[in-house]
């Protein structure tokens, strides 16, 4: 290998852009290099592709260039979400080719199939693209002394396609939200794709105007960061699950596989320390290996004791292969929210049980406000809808309006089983709203009239009451809010999905304290004297919060630490199975 050979691979491995070659003959390593990947490949271009093989020959005319590309382009079946930008992008008259100069591909090209063959590392997959197979395409222009202007077009039509389809991907995901009954805002800006390729294929640096499609948030960024890791993590042979051991395992015990389990944790970050460690006793479950254990429970939703139980054993044996697909599912979630985020906006992650509250930056990597939350039981049809909505009214000392499902399928039982039960809980049966409602007295008649849904029952504001001292507003189609509890006690588990669906707040003071910020006379003590006062009042939100209720399986906290959440509703499983059927190398199959 030549000194400038080796220089030009020595700058493509550091991530350097190569330098221009001057001259065919001159091609620098960097492109040869590609060439001989391209190459080894050339035998799946036509099925990656799904064009025939060009047809070389000495012709480069413009005008037939366009004729074929335009055919070609119409001859794609637009996209059911997205229509059809390849048709708009080759619209444009008698343009030459996007993606070649001379009859071989431009530096853009050659970027844009770099970064199709890396969509993995933003949790994609490069056979959607046709990666493998435009690199073998781009090979066999560089290979050609000459090429005719069908075959550059579809070089041209193929690219412009796999670079379209990743651009909508990284933009607004693979799968459409709301058939999986996810109802979130359709905010996304109406991107013209067309333009956005034609602008790659002239950029200066391709990858920074595909990068600027990408959702803006700090959480994104920061799951990709996690994902590279964890991909190295998954790709490490000496790591493997520990084994299984008679549970519980307590600090002192004897432990066969120890040696395994600390290879695990010092890899993960849960045990400090340098790799040193790894060759101190192995033959037991030490203090110091409990104590890791203490912090990879914290990071994946179990009691954080340092004692090995089953669930605890269950999730260090989970594969690390798995914990990749956890990232890229959220990773696609992520892409199903708005391309800019509200002044204020409150964030409900149900498998983490956590409400995030943040403003002014929504690309700010730690949010102005958390607490824990419980969310809609995961048995019996009650979990939380996933939706969003926009909070506007603060409600202090609320009645609890009892939904008919709720009164008909528990209430009501209780109250003719248990005599008292009405009066102890103080329950009225009414008509009308919570001003100028009529009340009913307690009778069996009025009870059957309660069944049929004519009357109803609601219980009367206090600190008993079921919603607590506070409740918040954001009216949506679930009738789902936020809410105080008197039952503070179940803050302490840690797995927290007890309610019916609506989302109960552990410091609602706090929570009410931010939502009212600025408006006169409700800081911090008029708010506490609301709670304590003996009347219902209603007080409208001067600047509104819109409020995300999401689903993410993986969070990364202040920007580095990594937490995995039990699957609680099934989705990320009905998630993977969404996207295994639309796949564009799954369909070709």
């Amino acid at each position: 290998m030549d000194e400038g050979q080796d220089r030009d691979e020595r700058l493509v491995a550091a991530g350097a852009k190569p330098p221009a070659a001057t001259s065919r003959r001159a091609r620098p390593a960097w492109r040869r290099a590609l060439l001989l990947a391209g190459a080894r490949a050339r035998a799946a271009v036509v099925v990656a592709l799904s064009i025939p093989a060009p047809t070389w020959a000495q012709d480069h005319r413009g005008g037939s260039f366009a004729e074929a590309a335009r055919r070609l382009a119409a001859e794609t079946p637009p996209d059911t979400r997205r229509g059809s930008p390849l048709r708009r992008l080759y619209d444009r008259g008698e343009a030459g080719p996007l993606w070649s100069a001379g009859g071989h591909p431009t530096r853009q090209a050659l970027q844009v199939i770099a970064l199709l063959e890396d969509a993995s590392s933003r949790g994609l997959d490069p056979r959607d693209y046709a990666a493998g197979g435009l690199a073998a395409s781009a090979a066999e222009l560089e290979g050609r002394a000459s090429v005719d202007s069908t075959g550059l077009a579809r070089f041209d039509v193929a690219l412009s396609r796999s670079l379209l389809r990743f651009l909508a991907d990284l933009h607004e995901g693979r799968a459409n939200p709301r058939v999986l009954r996810f109802h979130l805002p359709d905010a996304h800006r109406g991107l013209d794709l067309a333009a956005i390729a034609a602008d790659v294929s002239r950029a200066a640096d391709p990858g920074a105007v595909i990068g600027a499609t990408e959702p803006p948030y700090a959480g994104y960024g920061a799951l990709k960061g996690a994902l590279q890791r964890y991909r190295t993590l998954a790709a490490d042979s000496s790591l493997r699950p520990p084994l299984p051991a008679r549970v519980p395992l307590r600090a002192g015990d004897p432990y066969a596989d120890a040696a395994a389990l600390r290879r695990l944790l010092l890899a993960l970050g849960d045990l400090p320390g340098v790799a040193a460690r790894d060759t101190m006793p192995t033959d037991g479950y030490s203090i110091d290996l409990a104590d890791a254990v203490t912090v990879f429970q914290r990071r994946h939703g179990l009691d954080a004791d340092g004692v090995i139980g089953p669930a605890t054993m269950a999730a260090l044996r989970v594969p690390l292969a798995h914990r990749v697909r956890q990232i890229e599912l959220t990773l696609e979630r992520w892409r199903w929210l708005p391309d800019t985020a509200p002044d204020r906006y409150a964030v409900v992650n149900i498998p983490g049980f956590r409400l995030y509250l943040f403003e002014h930056d929504p690309t700010a990597a730690r949010p102005l406000l958390r607490m824990n939350v419980i969310v809609g039981q995961a048995a019996g049809r009650r979990g939380t809808p996933v939706f969003s909505g926009t909070m506007r009214e603060v409600v202090f000392r609320p009645y609890w309006d009892v939904p008919p499902s709720i009164a008909r399928n528990e209430l009501l039982p209780a109250i003719r089983r248990r005599p008292g039960y009405f009066e102890r809980e103080r329950l009225e049966i009414v008509r009308g709203g919570d001003v100028g409602a009529v009340i009913y007295p307690l009778t069996s008649a009025n009870l059957a009239r309660v069944a049929s849904g004519t009357l109803r029952l609601r219980q009367r504001p206090g600190p008993d009451n079921s919603l607590g001292l506070v409740k918040f507003v954001f009216p949506n189609d679930y009738n789902v809010y936020l809410h105080g509890t008197p039952a503070q006690e179940l803050f302490a588990q840690v797995r927290r999905d007890f309610s019916h669906g609506c989302i109960r707040v552990e410091d609602p003071l706090t929570l009410a304290e931010h939502a009212l910020a600025g408006q006169d006379g409700w800081d911090r003590d008029a708010i506490e004297r609301a709670m304590q006062g003996d009347r219902t009042l209603r007080v409208g939100i001067a600047r509104p919060v819109a409020v995300y209720v999401l689903y993410a399986s993986v969070v990364v906290r202040d920007g580095a630490e990594v937490h995995f959440y039990p699957d609680i509703y099934g989705h990320d499983a009905t998630l993977a199975r969404q996207l295994a059927a639309t796949s564009a190398h799954a369909a070709a199959r």
